[in-house]
């Protein structure tokens, strides 16, 4: 009894785990960089509601119809789905079976309901009205833009942002600072907004109009892109630093790899990333 009255009076340290611990157990969505709820809306799909589908993917990713044709899909990589093994009638091992097919779920959903089904200002209205339930951080940032969306949120003071570079990272950027209410002005060196995107990615692999649609979706929220606009050209890195309250560089990745090859410096020899930009701007190559 003593000794029980003892283990009584002892304090237990008890640690009880966060809702990450839980959410590391996803391994599809620990698996996307933007930690997009693959499974949310790959249930939503088979419940047949097509539209929360599209906004639970939509809900961390400004980009979701764009990474449902080019994105490299590490949450196919992790699915459990595809390290479930398949036995015949006879319970023998057969093959293990594939991952759900989430990246083409995605596409399927964005062309009925995302940017390039309708017009910014109307897929701004269906955000506005409809918010999926996703888990973690992509719970917050599908939080901030049902806020942003209904003008509840309490916005910046107006502070102005500028972002060198309109690539994937740039853009997202942009949007996100456009939902925290910052005025978010993009300076792009290019003819054309959205980096690698547009010159890197061949336009039978990513539609132009869709790119162009995306991008409108984040200009809608009020960031500004400015392109033909080379900082220390046309514009000053100082004048920058002096016009807004921060800058956040966010450059791409243009120049070719060399391989090291002799003549490979050659005439008439160009590196992949080179040749590729040539022919999105309709550039000729000495040939």
């Amino acid at each position: 009894m003593e000794f029980a009255a003892q283990l009584a009076e002892t304090p237990i340290q008890v640690e009880v785990p966060k809702n990450g611990h839980h959410q590391g157990l996803i391994s599809c969505q620990v698996a996307c960089p933007v930690h997009t709820d693959a499974r949310g809306y790959v249930r939503a799909i088979a419940n047949g509601d097509f539209e929360q589908a599209y906004l639970i993917a939509r809900g961390p990713n400004p980009f979701a119809s764009i990474c449902g044709r080019v994105c490299g899909a590490p949450c196919e990589l992790s699915c459990r789905r595809g390290k479930i093994p398949r036995t015949d009638d006879d319970g023998s091992f057969m093959v293990m079976d594939r991952p759900i097919a989430i990246r083409a779920l995605k596409r399927f959903v964005c062309e009925s309901y995302g940017a390039e089904a309708r017009p910014a200002g109307e897929l701004l209205e269906a955000l506005r009205h409809h918010l999926p339930g996703v888990a973690g951080d992509a719970e917050e940032m599908a939080f901030l833009l049902r806020a942003a969306v209904q003008g509840t949120f309490i916005p910046a003071n107006g502070e102005r942002v500028a972002i060198i570079g309109s690539g994937a990272a740039g853009l997202s950027a942009a949007h996100d600072l456009a939902l925290l209410g910052f005025k978010a002005v993009v300076f792009e060196l290019e003819p054309v907004a959205a980096g690698m995107l547009v010159v890197g990615v061949p336009e039978y692999r990513l539609p132009r109009e869709l790119i162009r649609r995306e991008v409108s979706v984040i200009e809608a929220l009020g960031a500004e892109i400015r392109c033909n606009t080379k900082i220390g050209r046309e514009v000053s890195f100082q004048s920058l630093r002096e016009e807004f309250s921060a800058v956040i560089i966010a450059v791409g990745a243009k120049r070719p790899r060399a391989l090291g090859l002799p003549g490979e410096q050659g005439p008439g020899v160009f590196g992949g990333v080179d040749f590729l930009r040539a022919v999105a701007l309709g550039e000729s190559l000495p040939l």
